[in-house]
């Protein structure tokens, strides 16, 4: 896919400027028929030890993490890796990894939380949403130099988060149904109080206001509860997008944490730069966040730069003519252009997890899953 012409100055990042890059991803362990498996520890402690995984709030999910990376290739290698290893211990326990965003057949009260303090806390500040409301994400870290640089970042990524929502969708089965939806994680995960853009703040103290609001208001149980779509990383020096679902392949998840990277570093040129920031109001990017977990990329939504709303599909050159600067910085155009266009040939996650169960019985879809969830880079 080639970039079109950019409609703004583009200052280009320098090569020493590349931030580290890291990914978490979250995946359900299913039964053969599809039904989620509260098997987690059982897998968790049979695992050989190097695997980056941890326990998640239900019992039938995992995350799985990569280390700090300074290039793609290695959050590929990381990701095939633990995915693959965890998908061979899950299988001999009678379970399957599935990389989606939404199980494709439980019932209403159908997870086991995990025995931890504070998800039992948190249960008790969001009664009725946590439980029977699990979801999987994919979340990427890219390093930042100082919090008031990333609230700053965050300003600046607000425009385009709805884009990376309709590139990752992949939810679209809910409850044994096709919802109609790309990522129905987005409409599940609407019901937290704090699943909203990040604010556009004028620094770091102002930020953390608002997050101590939030807390103080018990919209949120602490720091780490506050679920903006992109966040300062309240455990690491980094800026956090959290609105995409986890990625059914590893190739999905190596373009979301390369385009994510490269947003954040074009973001920090601009501030540098002192270039306009794009205003773009809650409410419209609510309405175009919605539109993206409908329909991917046929999606309209706000565009960054003129206003008005577009296609998220012809948006994509501006996307690439925006970020073209960083990615030669990091070496990563050529990758990138290519894990977009194949993802572009392909479809969404939700497009072929639809392909994946047409006609199939639910045993065989659930291997197709998990036969794909512990793939490696294409």
């Amino acid at each position: 896919m080639s970039a079109g012409p950019a409609v703004r100055p583009a200052p280009a990042p320098s090569a020493a400027a590349v931030p580290t890059v890291g990914v978490e991803e979250e995946f359900f362990l299913l039964r053969p028929d599809g039904r989620t498996a509260g098997v987690a520890p059982d897998v968790l402690a049979a695992l050989a030890p190097g695997v980056r995984a941890t326990a998640e709030f239900a019992r039938c999910q995992i995350e799985l993490s990569t280390g700090i990376c300074r290039e793609l290739t290695a959050v590929g290698r990381e990701l095939s890796a633990s995915r693959g290893a965890v998908a061979r211990v899950a299988a001999d326990h009678g379970v399957r990894l599935a990389a989606v965003g939404t199980p494709p057949a439980d019932a209403p009260g159908f997870a086991a939380l995990t025995d931890d303090d504070r998800y039992r806390r948190l249960v008790a500040t969001v009664p009725g949403v946590t439980g029977e409301e699990i979801t999987c994400a994919g979340q990427v870290h890219v390093g930042m130099a100082s919090r008031d640089l990333g609230v700053a970042v965050l300003c600046r990524l607000r425009p385009w988060l709805p884009v990376l929502l309709a590139l990752a969708g992949n939810s679209p089965f809910w409850r044994g149904h096709d919802t109609g939806w790309s990522s129905h994680r987005f409409v599940v995960q609407r019901r937290w109080p704090t699943f909203l853009p990040p604010p556009c703040c004028a620094g770091a103290a102002e930020y953390d206001e608002r997050v101590a609001d939030l807390v103080a208001s018990r919209a949120a149980l602490d720091d780490c509860g506050v679920y903006f779509w992109a966040r300062l990383s309240p455990r690491y020096p980094t800026v956090e997008v959290r609105i995409a679902d986890t990625c059914l392949t590893v190739s999905d998840a190596v373009l979301l944490a390369g385009l994510c990277r490269a947003l954040v570093m074009t973001a920090v040129a601009d501030q540098v730069a002192g270039l306009p920031v794009p205003a773009t109001p809650d409410r419209s990017l609510v309405a175009a966040g919605y539109g993206a977990a409908r329909r991917g990329t046929s999606a309209v939504v706000v565009d960054p730069w003129l206003g008005g709303w577009t296609r998220v599909v012809a948006l994509l050159p501006l996307l690439l003519a925006t970020i073209g600067p960083a990615l030669d910085a990091t070496g990563d155009r050529a990758l990138i252009e290519s894990l977009l266009t194949a993802r572009l040939r392909r479809g969404s996650g939700a497009h072929r997890q639809r392909v994946l169960r047409r006609g199939r019985p639910r045993a065989a879809f659930v291997q197709a899953l998990a036969d794909t969830a512990a793939g490696s880079v294409t």
